[in-house]
C-alpha cells in the first residue's frame, strides 16, 4: 500500500459522533469555521502536498495491542490543533476530530496492484496471518464486558446517563467499535473529509459513527467563569489585605495576638496557617479518630484514582477484566465500603459531642443552631469546589479525552443548586455536581434525622437504649427490604450486571435508608462512649482477645467478600442480599469496637499508630482533600494524550501524585476559605475570642443578663 494510500486509510479508520457540551465548548465555534467550498478547496490541496502528510501524521493508525484489547488511537492531539498555515488564499489549521468505526462490518477490500509492462513483478513475499476483522469471540466478549464496566463507572461518578436517555452522553460506550482519532481542517466536517477519502478510494467504504471534533480556544467564557473571577478575586483581595494588616500588627506594632482584632485577621494567610498547623489535644478527645479518618480518606483517592483510570481508553483492557477478579485486587474492588467508616464517624460524634455537654431544654430551645453550626460549617468549601468545577477545573488543561471534565463542568452549571441543598441523591442522581459528593447529601440527611435520637439520650438509659434499638432496627430492615426484594449486586463494580446499575444507583447506593445502619450503629458506639467518659472499663484479657477478633473477622469479611461475587460465574444471589443488606452494619460494628477499645486503652499498637502526630494534618484536611480530590484525577486524566497501559505500579504511581497535587490543593483551599468561615462563623454565632480593654486596672465585675445571676451564651 502507498504512501498517499495508507494515509488515507488511517484518516478513515478514525470514526466519531459529535458530542455537544453545550456551554462546555463553544458550538458556534464549530459550525461557524465550516465552509464546504473551501473545504473541498482544502482537501483538494492537501492530496498533493507535504501539508497534507502533517495530517496524516497527526491522526490514527491501526491500534497496535488488539489482541488485548486496545481498540482506539488517539493520535496527536496537540500536533492536530498546533497546525497553522496560509498557503495562498487559504487559512489551512487543523481540527481534531474522532470516530468510532463497528467492528461487525466486512472485511476491507483492497484492490488489486496491476501488473505494469516491461516490469519483472513483485517480489514474493510470505503469506500473511488472518487478521480477524472483527476479532474472535474471546476478545469481543472481553471488551464488551470493559465497555459495560466502563459505562457502569461512568455512571457512579455522575458523568452521564443511559444514551437511550440523553441525547448528548459524554462518552458513548460503543460496543464492537473502534475509537480513531482524526486530524482535518477546521473548515470541513467529518463527513464531508470521509466522503472525499473514500471518492478517492472507494474501496475503503467503511461505516462509522462520528464522535467529537475539537478546535483550539473553544472553551467560552460563561456566566460561571465571570462568577468565579469575581467571587475568587474578591476572596484574594480580602487575603491580601488581612495578610498584610496582621504582619503589619505583628511584626512593626509589636502588638499581642489577643489584641488583634480576630475580624480584620480572619483572612489572613500568616494566622490560618500557623492556626492549621497547630495542634492542641483537648480532655477526652477521640485521638484514634485522626488516624482512621486520613487512613480513609487515602483509601478512597486509591480507589477512585483506579476507578476513573477505567474511563480512559485503556490500552489492556482486556486485562482489567482479570484484574477485577483477582484476590489481589480486592483492597480495590472493596474500596466502597471505606464510604461507611465516615457514616460510622458522624454517628459517634453526633452523640459524643452533644451528650453531656448541653442539657436537655437548651438543646431544644437551640436545635436551630445545630443545624445551622452543621451547615455554615460544610457550606464554604463545598461551594468552593462546586464553583471551581463549574469554571476553573475546566480551563487548567486539555486533551482528547477532556470530555468528561467538561461534563461534570456541565452537570455543577445545572445541578450546582441540588449540591448545596443536599438533595442530589434524590433530585438527578446520575446528573450530580461532584459526582462523589452523593455521600455529603445523604450524611446531611441523616445529621437532619439524629436529633429525633439525641432527644431521648439527654433522659434515662433505658429510654436512651430503646430509641437507638428501634432506630438501628429500622434502619437494617428498610436496606433488608430494598435489598431482598431487588436481587441487586453487591459489587459496585460488576460489569456482568450492568443492565441493573441505574436501579441500584438511584435506589440502594444513593438512598439514606440504605445508607443508614452504620450511621446508627455510630450513634450507639457515641452513646457508649459517653457513658464511659471519664471511667476506665475493667475488661478481662480474654474477653479482649475474643473482641479484638470479631472485630478483625467482621472487617475482614466486608473487605474480602466482595472478591466471590466478581467471579464471572457468580450467581449465588441471596449472598449478593445478604452483603447489600447487612455488610455496612457489620463493618460499624467492628470497626466501632476499634475506636472504644482505643479509648478505653485496650489500642495498645492499633492506637499508638492511630494516635500519631503526623495523622492530625491530613484529618484536619480530609474534607477539603475529599471535595478537591475526584476534580484532581479527573483533570489528570484528562489530560492523557494516548491511552493507558493499566498495571498496578502505574496507577499506585499515579495515585502519588494524585494524592499529593490533591493534599497541596487542599491545604491552599482550607487556609483561604476553610479556616476564614469557620471564623467568621465563630464570631457570627458569639464564639470567637474576645478582644481585652485596651487598659485594664482590675477585672471589671461581670454584668448579668438575666435577673437569676445566669449567664447567656449564644451558641452552643
Amino acid at each position: 500500500m502507498g504512501g498517499k494510500e495508507y494515509i488515507l486509510f488511517a484518516v478513515v479508520l478514525s470514526g466519531v459522533i459529535f458530542v455537544d457540551c453545550r456551554s462546555a465548548f463553544d458550538r458556534e465555534l464549530y459550525e461557524n469555521v465550516l465552509d464546504s467550498e473551501e473545504c473541498s478547496k482544502q482537501l483538494n490541496f492537501l492530496s498533493s502536498d507535504r501539508l497534507g502528510l502533517t495530517f496524516i501524521d497527526a491522526s490514527a493508525r491501526i491500534p497496535s495491542g488488539i489482541g488485548e484489547g486496545n481498540w482506539n488511537d488517539m493520535g496527536d492531539y496537540f500536533q492536530c490543533l498546533s497546525i497553522s498555515r496560509e498557503i495562498e488564499d487559504m487559512d489551512i489549521k487543523g481540527k481534531y476530530c474522532m470516530v468510532q468505526v463497528p467492528m461487525d462490518h466486512n472485511p476491507i477490500q483492497v484492490p488489486d496492484v496491476p501488473s505494469w509492462p516491461d516490469w519483472p513483478g513483485w517480489p514474493d513475499f510470505p503469506d500473511l496471518p488472518d487478521f480477524p476483522f472483527p476479532p474472535g469471540n474471546e476478545t469481543v466478549e472481553v471488551a464488551e464486558q470493559f465497555m459495560a464496566m466502563k459505562n457502569y463507572i461512568h455512571q457512579i461518578t455522575g458523568l452521564g446517563e443511559p444514551v437511550e436517555s440523553r441525547i448528548f452522553p459524554v462518552f458513548v460506550a460503543a460496543r464492537r467499535a473502534m475509537a480513531l482519532a482524526m486530524c482535518i481542517p477546521r473548515v470541513c466536517s467529518i463527513d464531508e473529509t470521509i466522503s472525499f477519502i473514500e471518492d478517492k478510494i472507494p474501496a475503503l467504504n467503511i461505516s462509522y459513527r462520528p464522535y467529537f471534533c475539537r478546535l483550539p480556544n473553544d472553551k467560552p467564557l460563561v456566566p460561571a467563569d465571570y462568577t468565579a473571577i469575581g467571587i475568587l478575586g474578591f476572596i484574594g483581595l480580602l487575603c491580601l489585605i488581612s495578610t498584610c494588616y496582621d504582619l503589619y500588627q505583628h511584626f512593626v506594632a509589636k502588638r499581642d495576638a489577643s489584641r488583634v482584632s480576630p475580624l480584620y485577621t480572619s483572612f489572613s494567610i500568616y494566622t490560618n496557617t500557623r492556626r492549621f498547623l497547630t495542634f492542641k489535644s483537648s480532655p477526652g478527645a477521640l485521638e484514634c479518630i485522626d488516624g482512621i479518618r486520613a487512613i480513609s480518606m487515602l483509601w478512597v483517592v486509591v480507589g477512585h484514582t483506579y476507578c476513573m483510570t477505567l474511563l480512559g481508553f485503556i490500552h489492556n483492557m482486556g486485562y482489567t477484566i482479570q484484574w477485577m477478579s483477582k484476590i489481589t485486587s480486592v483492597w480495590i474492588t472493596s474500596a466502597p465500603i471505606v464510604v461507611d467508616t465516615f457514616f460510622l464517624l458522624s454517628g459517634i460524634l453526633a452523640v459524643y459531642a452533644t451528650i453531656g455537654k448541653i442539657s436537655k431544654g437548651r438543646f431544644i430551645r437551640t436545635i436551630h443552631l445545630f443545624y445551622l453550626n452543621r451547615l455554615l460549617r460544610i457550606f464554604p468549601l463545598l461551594a468552593a469546589v462546586v464553583l471551581l468545577q463549574a469554571s476553573v477545573f475546566n480551563h487548567v488543561s486539555d486533551g482528547p479525552f477532556w470530555l468528561n471534565v467538561a461534563h461534570a463542568a456541565e452537570n455543577c452549571r445545572e445541578s450546582w443548586w441540588t449540591a448545596l441543598l443536599h438533595v442530589q441523591n434524590y433530585v438527578n442522581p446520575l446528573r450530580i455536581c461532584l459526582a462523589h459528593s452523593w455521600y455529603l447529601s445523604v450524611d446531611t440527611q441523616l445529621y437532619i434525622i439524629c436529633p429525633i435520637v439525641l432527644f431521648f439520650l439527654f433522659g434515662r438509659e433505658s429510654f436512651a437504649w430503646i430509641a437507638l434499638t428501634v432506630f438501628l432496627l429500622l434502619s437494617l430492615v428498610s436496606s433488608s427490604l430494598y435489598s431482598f426484594l431487588n436481587n441487586w449486586s453487591a459489587a459496585l463494580a460488576n460489569p456482568s450486571r450492568i443492565m441493573q446499575f441505574n436501579e441500584y444507583i438511584q435506589y440502594y447506593y444513593f438512598n439514606t435508608l440504605t445508607r443508614a445502619p452504620p450511621f446508627f450503629v455510630g450513634m450507639v458506639y457515641g452513646y457508649i462512649l459517653h457513658l464511659c467518659r471519664g471511667k476506665k472499663l475493667r475488661i478481662s484479657k480474654v474477653n479482649i482477645i475474643i473482641l479484638w477478633l470479631l472485630s478483625f473477622a467482621m472487617m475482614a469479611f466486608c473487605i474480602f467478600s466482595i472478591h466471590p461475587v466478581m467471579q464471572v460465574d457468580h450467581d449465588v444471589q441471596f449472598f449478593d442480599n445478604f452483603l447489600n443488606a447487612y455488610m455496612r452494619g457489620i463493618w460499624g460494628v467492628g470497626l466501632g469496637w476499634l475506636i472504644f477499645a482505643c479509648v478505653q486503652g485496650y489500642g495498645g499498637p492499633i492506637n499508638w499508630f492511630l494516635s500519631l502526630s503526623m495523622w492530625k494534618l491530613p484529618a484536619r484536611m480530609s474534607y477539603a482533600m475529599y471535595l478537591v480530590h475526584l476534580p484532581v484525577i479527573m483533570i489528570a486524566n484528562g489530560s492523557w494524550v494516548k491511552t493507558y497501559y493499566f498495571s498496578d505500579a502505574s496507577n499506585f504511581y499515579k495515585f502519588m501524585g494524585d494524592v499529593t497535587i490533591t493534599f497541596i490543593a487542599s491545604f491552599i483551599l482550607s487556609v483561604t476559605i476553610d479556616a476564614p468561615c469557620s471564623t467568621l462563623q465563630k464570631l457570627l454565632m458569639g464564639g470567637g475570642a474576645k478582644r481585652p480593654p485596651k487598659t485594664m486596672v482590675e477585672p471589671p465585675t461581670p454584668r448579668n443578663t438575666v435577673e437569676d445571676g445566669k449567664f447567656v451564651k449564644t451558641a452552643l
